[in-house]
């Protein structure tokens, strides 16, 4: 989960902000919509008792969203992204840039006007 104390910048790509799980957990959902924790489980490999508890960490850290699904005899989750990557993305970038902000005050303000990436 995207908490500021679990940020890793030497990790790759979304693992930078969240764990493995929940990464290729968010991939499947912004890239299909609306998904069952089987249909996550298919397209990602990742035993469905660990996307189950992953996806619960998700809603409750308001990443995702469930809905229930009554159009059979049976009731089942729909897990959907609570955002769009993008808006996430930014939500993700207001958190660290308010980080750096609080932490560094000027100094990380006058980076932000000379930042160009290498």
């Amino acid at each position: 989960m995207v908490k500021l104390d679990r940020i890793n910048l030497s990790n790759e790509g979304l693992t930078k902000f969240f764990s493995p799980i929940e990464a290729q957990i968010m991939t499947v959902l912004w890239e299909n919509g609306e998904c069952t924790t089987p249909d996550i489980t298919e397209r990602t490999g990742i035993p469905l008792s660990s996307v189950a508890g992953t996806l619960d960490r998700l809603v409750k850290a308001g990443y995702a969203k469930r809905t229930v699904d009554r159009s059979g005899q049976r009731v089942r989750y729909l897990y959907s992204a609570s955002e769009s990557m993008d808006s996430t993305a930014n939500s993700i970038t207001r958190k660290v840039l308010d980080s750096l902000v609080d932490t560094f005050g000027k100094v990380a303000i006058e980076n932000f006007h000379t930042y160009n990436k290498k």
